[in-house]
């Protein structure tokens, strides 16, 4: 049997208010037996990134546990697609160079959905058949909370978590060890955008080849058996950022990257004053709307999850970028090129080292940085160069030409 070609799928974001009804039902969907036994699946064919040992074996339910917990915890933020694209050209150009601070993100638990994918996991499947497959699986959304010396316990019981390293060996993480955990989310496959029914979306466990017309099947007919423990999410791949350690390099497609990612939203929503890039609306359901959830998980036994609101985050209109200046989402970031005077020219989404207090610096001579901080900025694609220059471009130069006023 021959397949066509796989290629990258975007994928359709839900409305904002949408995603307190997604967090509920993923929160339920992740403390289910469907997903201990998915996290068993993925420990035997050694398809993790961080695992806890237990009483001498793999705990697939303390890992969903921790999971569950944090889905219930966690804030909700909705990003636009100018915030994403910024965030996405930015990493393209380097990853935050910073260190890595459990005071970046901006609650201690959270899951943030994207209006397009931040990155593609691509991987490569040999069929029972002998055929070679492709497959491109877009990470929508990530989920986090902070990772502390909490972790080493479990009702008493001492945990050793587990990562694996780059050369695939499986090391503990030291004890008392602190840093930010992030899980990956796939969408679903009838939420994706521009997939054929017969493209491959999955290779089964044996082998077999699980096109996107069988999966959307299977999916709908597993949501109409189990409306309460449907997960409109798919869990992917979770990484733990080491706290006070650097990103350096990442390959795009690998969690690392991903990571890079989310942390870049996490700085931009961040910057106020003359650097401040976004505008947040807290878009909440209507008091009916919260007293019937909440009368119905009392009634239900169930937990209350989130906190009832949706952050919708994107970028304010005057740090739009305007269609014709220059693909938003460049993934060859260039950074920042050199003046010349002689045109306009399009600059890409770059990093700068902005200090916090420029009197204490300069004029107290503070090098050391003792009594005061530098922090890092997210600068937005923009058009540098004299307004009446030509605007030269790749593949080219755009004159503009005024006519004279009468």
């Amino acid at each position: 049997m021959s397949f066509p070609s796989t290629r990258p799928t975007g994928w359709r974001a839900p409305a904002p208010l949408t995603l307190l009804d997604w967090q509920r039902r993923q929160e339920a969907f992740t403390r289910s037996n469907l997903t201990e036994n998915m996290l068993e699946l993925s420990f035997r064919n050694r398809n993790w990134n961080v695992a806890p040992l237990v009483a001498g074996q793999l705990s697939s339910k303390l890992l969903m546990i921790t999971e569950s917990d944090r889905l219930q915890q966690a804030r909700t933020y909705s990003i636009g697609a100018n915030a994403t694209a910024l965030a996405v050209a930015a990493t393209a150009g380097s990853a935050p160079r910073e260190a890595i601070s459990s005071h970046r993100p901006p609650s201690p638990a959270g899951l943030m959905v994207f209006a397009d994918p931040i990155g593609s996991d691509i991987e490569t499947y040999r069929t029972t058949s002998g055929e070679t497959v492709v497959i491109h699986t877009p990470i929508v959304a990530a989920s986090w909370s902070l990772w502390d010396g909490d972790q080493d316990t479990h009702h008493g019981i001492p945990v050793t978590w587990l990562r694996q390293a780059h050369h695939g060996d499986v090391l503990p993480y030291p004890p008392r060890f602190c840093g930010i955990w992030m899980t990956f989310y796939a969408p679903r496959t009838g939420d994706t955008i521009g997939v054929d029914p017969g493209q491959p979306v999955a290779v089964g466990p044996d082998g077999t080849v699980i096109t996107a017309a069988e999966a959307h099947q299977a999916d709908t007919a597993f949501r109409q058996n189990n409306r309460e423990h449907w997960g409109p999410l798919s869990w992917h791949n979770e990484l733990v950022l080491p706290e006070g350690e650097l990103f350096g390099t990442s390959q795009p497609g690998t969690p690392q990257h991903w990571a890079a990612t989310v942390y870049t939203v996490w700085q931009v929503m961040e910057q106020t004053g003359k650097a401040q890039l976004t505008e947040t609306a807290r878009h909440a359901l209507p008091p009916a709307a919260r007293k019937k959830l909440a009368s119905k998980a009392n009634t239900q036994r169930t937990r209350r999850v989130g906190d009832g609101a949706v952050r919708v985050v994107d970028l304010a209109a005057t740090a739009r970028p305007a269609a014709r200046d220059a693909e938003r989402d460049n993934a060859a970031s260039d950074g920042r090129r050199t003046v010349q005077w002689s045109c306009r020219w399009p600059v890409p989404p770059y990093r700068r080292n902005t200090c916090q207090n420029p009197y204490l610096h300069h004029k107290l001579g503070d090098d050391a940085l003792e009594h005061h901080t530098h922090r890092e900025e997210i600068m937005p694609m923009s058009i540098k160069g004299p307004a009446d220059k030509p605007l030269r471009i790749r593949g080219g130069t755009t004159f503009t030409f005024d006519a004279p006023s009468a």
